[in-house]
């Protein structure tokens, strides 16, 4: 789902050099004997050198405490869970504003692909942090930790072609139908749970293959891949769209993870990642257009094909499930824990997870964090 290698940023460091000979005073050959034993040759260099020497301190202490504040800083690696898009612009924009160094963390950026998701990628250890669907993370409890649960509406989507029979989802029985694999246990238990068994493809970067009419249907996001359906030239009326939330599973989806030796070492600093990430996503709402230009400059950078329509549609229909309208701002970022218990009991129903992990164990932040 991203780029294979990390995306690295280079950082310059500030260092402080003394003046060649240091900072050293010397006097001059004046007599002795006149005030206090000195000349006022020697006092007048002697105070011309310290104001020269406390010239040059006052102007690199700022360096020097920007210098040690670098030194400071904890590094942190933290996955993606696609190439880049609108989709993290709130992570670009706490980085490029600074607000993760104001936490203390100096944090680099890997993006997972489509043969590596960011949940492998972190319990590989490549990485101390990760974005996943709730769902998803719930499998690896209690390896890891949820930090934030930033998308807090579900977005998934099950598409078909109406002219291959897809009317109803029970037409997805015996039909090829692609979808992504590492991150896909909101669809394998939708299907368990409504007796479906489709023949399952590989669903790789783009919907391409069932645009190509490969398969009878594919799995997409609201806020992604249906708006590529409309770029693509595909009306509605061509396709039956199966939104996964009326069936039952309209769970929280993009969150925030540590693995949990990481954030047993350090938990200091998962609040303050935590408040930094939500400012970031509060700047991308105040500045769209910023917010879009950082992850379409992060597109390019990668590679990654894009274009303005979709990457403002893409952050439009995430901020509204980031921050939904006509809830308490205050809201934001929290993992509401009746949504907790319900994703783990429906993993639970599919057999897909034997037992559900302590909500406080799980997300630590939830009775001792307040924005």
């Amino acid at each position: 789902m991203v780029e294979r290698a990390p995306h690295l940023r280079l950082r310059s460091r500030t260092r402080i050099r003394p003046p060649a000979g240091g900072y050293a005073l010397t006097a001059g050959n004046g007599a002795a004997g006149q005030g206090e034993g000195a000349c006022p040759s020697l006092r007048h260099r002697l105070g011309h050198g310290l104001s020269r020497w406390l010239a040059l301190v006052l102007l690199a202490l700022p360096l020097a405490v920007g210098a040690r504040e670098g030194t400071d800083l904890v590094p942190v690696t933290l996955a993606l869970q696609w190439k880049p898009q609108s989709q993290f612009a709130g992570y670009y924009l706490a980085r490029d504003q600074g607000y993760y160094r104001e936490a203390g963390l100096d944090v680099t950026f890997v993006h997972a692909n489509t043969d590596r998701g960011s949940l492998m990628i972190l319990t590989a250890g490549e990485a101390q942090l990760a974005t996943a669907a709730l769902t998803d993370a719930l499998l690896l409890a209690p390896r890891l930790v949820q930090i934030a649960q930033l998308v807090r509406r579900d977005s998934n989507l099950i598409i078909g072609w109406k002219d291959m029979g897809i009317l109803r989802v029970e037409d997805l029985d015996g039909k090829p139908v692609s979808f992504w694999e590492g991150v896909s246990s909101i669809f394998e238990a939708f299907f368990t749970l409504h007796d479906i068994r489709p023949i399952p493809i590989p669903q790789y970067y783009s919907i391409n293959l069932f645009l190509d009419r490969g398969v009878a249907a594919c799995a997409a996001k609201e806020y992604n891949d249906l708006h590529r359906l409309f770029q693509a030239g595909i009306d509605l009326n061509q396709v039956s769209v199966f939104k996964i939330r009326d069936y039952g599973l309209g769970f929280p989806e993009d969150g925030l993870y540590a693995e949990a030796g990481w954030a047993g070492r350090h938990p200091e600093l998962l609040a303050p990642l935590r408040l930094a990430t939500l400012k970031g996503w509060r700047y991308a709402q105040a500045h769209p257009e910023e917010a879009i230009a950082v992850a379409m400059a992060e597109a390019r950078q990668a590679r990654v094909p894009t274009n303005l329509p979709h990457e403002q549609w893409m952050l439009r229909h995430l901020l509204e499930t980031i921050f939904i309208p006509g809830e308490d701002p205050a809201v934001a970022g929290r993992l509401d824990q009746t949504a907790f218990k319900e994703a783990a009991a429906t993993l639970q129903a599919a057999g897909m997870l034997r037992e559900a992990p302590d909500f406080a164990h799980f997300a630590p932040l939830e009775d001792n964090t307040r924005d």
